[in-house]
């Protein structure tokens, strides 16, 4: 709650005038009437703050005004006096929640103080969701509606307030809205049960008024009456007798000492607050509602234990000085006063004569053992009338003043006492109970001209209510009840004369064993809403009546319903609907069923404040299962929702166990480092927000991994070590352990390790790892690929990866890639005719194969090859070879060179011609570059004009191919020979085709003599109609 001082302003219309301001430190009333007189032209009403050296603040037509006339009639202190009894009487009920108003126009303004108020006021939670801490104005806003709203839900009727009212500190409607709760809660709940008619305010008097009986003094107002402090303390001893013994003789110029002495007794004997300040009830500016809700305080106190108190009305006096019977003039008059009962005070016995005359000479003193018993004796003189008057501690004991007549020779001396007849049970007790009624008759008829008189005294030393009948004929019924069980004194006098037998003993006993009734099922604590049934059992304790009274802690007698099987079993169904200790009276028999009375304690349906959270820690393990509980066996019905939420806002996935006993356990695992919140309800009200950090015992962002075998972009290699460094010198502090995760090697649970490394194979398993520790907190790893594929590293604490974890990696085997066929072999392969190989890299792993081909010569000449994967890993390579002479065929799986790194040199012959006779030589052209230039395609019937160039030489010549240039042939899509002119200059072909076919045609370069085969250019153009 704000911590800032209360100020006091007082709106009115006073104009912005530095005279009168002063004026209206000297005399309120005065300085306004002048300044209304001079009518300035200005309309806004000015604040006028005599703790302010600023006299003069404008504000607007919407802030809190107070009448003129209060100001005028010198009432502006109301205003004052109802702020600070308000704000105590919130203070008072606000304290159970550790919890202060010091400023009502500032720290009811977010509403969390309303809230908590209302709560404890009504034993009800608020319902729905608010802001706990708000720090804006929407958010105060919405905590205020809330309050609004639940006032209507109680049926409390609100009237020109709304939200922004209290927001904004408005003095007097938050005076009002305080007010509200205050006759709603306090006053009009102790006024139920009034059906007296008129108004809250009149019914209110007419309680108090109740209290001041026994004084004789009655309140006619809430406010002059009570400002001398003598009202106050008379009530104060009504109350509590004794308390205040001297409240008629006070002074009514000491008011406020009067009002302070009164407080001061009801607040430490009483238990009623002070809510007002002695000066504030005393002072002419008294508040009415101030006063009254003060007042209200004593509709329901009670008298503490120990407290000075006194009780006049159980004083006993009997005896023929009280009664009058035997008494003659001139003898003496003996009587007997039990005050044992009364608490500590005087007894005071005084005797009137007949006529009034002087008062007659009393002696008396206390006797025997017991405190509180005293005898005495008076000497009548005359006869007549006397009167014989008994206070304790200045008030009247029951029945007094005693009237009694003395006779000097009367009827009395001739009286027959042995004729008058008495009989009936209410003599004897016979089958007499408590509360049943016993009667008895009283015959006179024949004992002279007297009548009967009935005295009955209880147990407990109290007179016993009884009624008579007269008939008219010398014959009297009485009849009582007595109250309890005990022995009964039945005085009969006759005449002022005892009769023989008088007093009767009648002894009123149970019937029934009353210590044989058996209670079960009765809950110690029940909630609102519950309508708890406990059985009781009377089998075994006589023929008698069950009877059952429950009484609310306001004293409210409960209805209730009590089923029986006509054997001797009960029971009984309650429906509380008031919080705090019920107590159930069992009466069986009409005798108390013992250990009684029985309590059960009521409390609200829900307590969402019972809530428990049972964790011991604010600090949790990243990676690690925590576990707490949630108590919520003390918090009535309610449905509990948690949650936990990230430093994100977003929720963890909780596991909830079984309830036991109210408490339940929670476990959640924290998968990253930061702030985890638990956020519970309990019934729909916020109850817990415990904030956790989650942090690791190592800390992975310090945690360093590198090494070539790490790298992504180096690819491992099947057999050959994998190295790398983790460093955690800087992660942790102490000694670190750092393991394989394995299950095959896992250690016990209590022996975790800090750091746990994986590394997961192509096919799904674990590799071996070898760890090295070579520095303080440094480890060198290793493993060994086996097969190629890809394989992952993770390096993980507590179920938390390290950065850049996992870490893909990937190894080749290219000792096992296996390359054939005649496309990388040095014989097999003839000019003019594609050629192929096979590409075997199903054991290698997966990785893109490319292939690099240059012809014969200065490499100019690179045919393009076709790959074809026929299976995952195995290439069928085809590829043309128009020239004839070595070729280089260059093979990389990935980014590695096959073969080595060395390329293929398969060699491309000539046709085949054959063999030769040893007499024959053989003759090897060389053609050693050749270019072909030629369309993409033609029509049919078009002519193709090609240019080809070429460069040979001749090893060794022959008869077998002359020395004549190569002929030049084109071949249709058929293999047929087209028709074409050819003509020939220095190393140059020109040739003029005529195609006739549609389709692909090739260019063949052939021996002039023979069928040897230089080069073809396959598929050089095509032809279309």
């Amino acid at each position: 709650m704000s911590q800032k001082k209360t100020r006091y302003h007082i709106y009115d219309t006073v104009r912005q005038d530095p005279e009168q301001v002063t004026e209206f430190k000297r005399d309120p009333g005065k300085a306004i009437r002048a300044s209304l007189r001079k009518k300035k032209k200005s309309k806004k009403p000015v604040i006028v703050c005599p703790d302010e050296a600023d006299m003069t603040q404008q504000v607007n037509e919407d802030e809190r005004t107070c009448y003129l006339d209060d100001v005028i009639s010198e009432n502006v202190g109301w205003i004052r006096i109802q702020e600070k009894t308000f704000k105590r009487w919130m203070n008072e009920h606000l304290k159970h929640r550790k919890l202060e108003v010091e400023d009502i126009t500032e720290d009811l303004n977010d509403g969390l103080a309303l809230i908590n108020l209302l709560e404890i006021l009504s034993h009800k939670s608020i319902g729905g969701h608010y802001t706990k801490r708000p720090r804006i104005n929407a958010q105060k806003m919405e905590n205020i509606v809330l309050t609004l709203n639940f006032m209507k839900g109680e049926g409390i009727k609100i009237v020109n307030i709304d939200s922004t009212d209290i927001m904004q500190g408005n003095m007097k409607l938050t005076l009002g809205l305080i007010w509200t709760l205050i006759f709603n809660y306090q006053i009009a709940a102790n006024l139920r049960d009034d059906n007296s008619g008129g108004g809250p305010k009149k019914k209110l008097l007419n309680k108090i008024n109740q209290k001041l009986k026994p004084s004789g003094r009655k309140a006619t107002n809430f406010t002059t009456d009570w400002m001398d402090g003598t009202l106050l303390a008379c009530l104060v001893n009504c109350i509590a007798p004794g308390l205040i013994p001297n409240y008629a003789i006070l002074n009514s110029d000491d008011k406020v000492e009067n009002t302070r002495l009164a407080m001061d007794l009801a607040e430490t004997w009483l238990g009623v607050s002070k809510l007002l300040a002695p000066e504030d009830m005393a002072s002419t500016s008294a508040d009415d509602l101030s006063n009254m809700t003060y007042l209200s305080g004593f509709l329901d106190c009670k008298v503490k234990e120990g407290a000075p108190v006194v009780y006049p009305n159980r004083a006993i006096c009997r005896g023929p000085g009280i009664t009058g019977v035997g008494l003659l003039p001139g003898k003496p008059a003996h009587f007997e006063i039990d005050a044992s009962k009364c608490g500590a005070g005087d007894v005071e016995v005084t005797v009137i004569g007949p006529d009034g005359s002087d008062p007659v000479k009393v002696e008396y003193a206390a006797s025997g053992d017991t405190p509180g018993i005293y005898t005495g004796t008076y000497h009548p003189k005359d006869e007549g009338e006397y009167t014989v008057n008994v206070t304790f501690c200045g008030v009247d004991v029951p029945k007094a003043p005693f009237k009694l007549n003395i006779y000097g020779d009367g009827p009395r001396n001739k009286l027959d006492l042995s004729k008058v007849k008495c009989e009936g049970p209410g003599l004897t007790g016979e089958d007499i109970l408590p509360d049943d009624k016993a009667w008895f008759k009283i015959n006179y008829l024949e004992a002279g001209p007297a009548e009967p008189k009935v005295e009955i005294v209880g147990p407990d030393s109290q007179p016993v209510p009884f009624t008579v009948e007269q008939d008219g004929k010398g014959e009297q019924y009485v009849q009582y009840k007595p109250p309890k069980f005990g022995m009964y004194n039945v005085a009969i006098n006759f005449g002022g004369m005892p009769l023989p037998n008088s007093p009767y003993k009648v002894k009123v006993t149970p019937q029934v064993d009353a210590s044989k009734v058996k209670i079960s099922g009765l809950a110690q604590v029940v909630r609102i809403g519950d309508s708890p049934v406990f059985n009781i059992d009377t089998s075994a304790a006589g023929d008698g009546k069950l009877e059952a009274q429950i009484i609310s802690p306001s004293g409210k007698v409960l209805k209730h319903i009590i089923d029986d099987d006509d054997k001797g079993h009960h029971t009984i169904k309650i429906n509380p609907s008031e919080v705090g200790t019920h107590t159930i009276n069992l009466v069986y028999g009409k005798v108390p069923v013992p250990h009684g009375p029985f309590n059960v304690k009521v409390r609200p349906e829900s307590e969402p404040d019972k809530v428990k959270l049972e964790i011991g820690m604010d600090t949790i393990r990243l990676g690690k299962p925590t576990s707490f509980h949630v108590d919520t066996s003390e918090a009535g019905n309610g449905d509990l929702k948690l949650r936990i939420l990230d430093d994100k806002g977003n929720e963890v996935d909780v596991f909830q166990d079984i309830t036991v006993g109210g408490k339940t356990e929670y476990t959640f695992t924290p998968t990253k480092e930061g702030t985890y919140t638990i956020d519970a309800s309990f019934a729909g009200v916020p109850v817990i927000e415990k904030e956790l950090k989650a942090e690791p015992r190592l800390k992975l962002d310090k945690l360093n991994i590198f090494g070539d075998g790490l790298n992504s972009n180096k690819p491992l290699k099947v057999g050959e070590e994998c190295k790398m460094t983790i460093d955690a010198s800087r992660a942790m502090t102490g000694a670190i352990k750092i393991r394989e995760k394995d299950p095959s090697k896992m250690s016990a649970d209590h022996d975790k390790a800090d750091l746990e490394l994986l590394v997961v194979g192509p096919d799904g398993r674990p590799v071996a790892l070898e760890i090295e520790e070579s520095d303080e907190g440094v480890f060198k790893v290793a493993f060994t690929p086996d097969k190629a594929g890809e394989y992952l590293f993770v390096a993980e604490s507590e179920g938390v990866a390290a950065p850049k974890c996992p870490i893909n990696l990937k190894a080749r085997g290219l000792k096992s890639v296996k390359i054939y066929g005649p496309g990388v072999e040095p014989l097999g392969n003839i000019c003019g005719f594609d050629t192929h190989f096979i590409v075997d890299a199903r054991e290698a792993g997966e990785e893109k194969l490319s292939v690099d081909i240059a012809g014969p010569g200065t490499g100019e000449f690179k045919p393009q090859p076709t790959i074809m994967e026929q299976k995952k890993g195995l290439y069928h390579v085809k590829y043309d070879q128009s020239l004839h002479n070595n070729y280089k065929v260059e093979v990389k799986y990935g980014d590695e060179k096959l073969n080595k790194g060395k390329p293929f040199k398969p060699k491309v012959h000539t046709h085949n011609v054959g063999a030769f006779n040893a007499s024959r030589r053989r003759v090897e052209i060389q053609v050693t570059h050749m270019a072909l230039e030629a369309p993409e395609s033609a029509s049919v019937d078009d002519y193709i004009d090609l240019n080809l160039k070429f460069a040979q030489r001749f090893k060794q010549t022959a008869s077998v191919c002359g020395t004549q240039p190569p002929q030049v042939k084109v071949l249709g899509p058929n293999n047929k020979l087209v028709d074409t002119k050819t003509n020939v200059k220095d190393s140059m072909y020109k040739i003029r085709a005529s195609p006739v076919e549609v389709g692909p045609h090739k260019v063949v370069v052939r021996c002039a003599d023979s069928d040897l085969v230089y080069g073809a250019f396959n598929n050089m153009f095509n032809i279309t109609t």
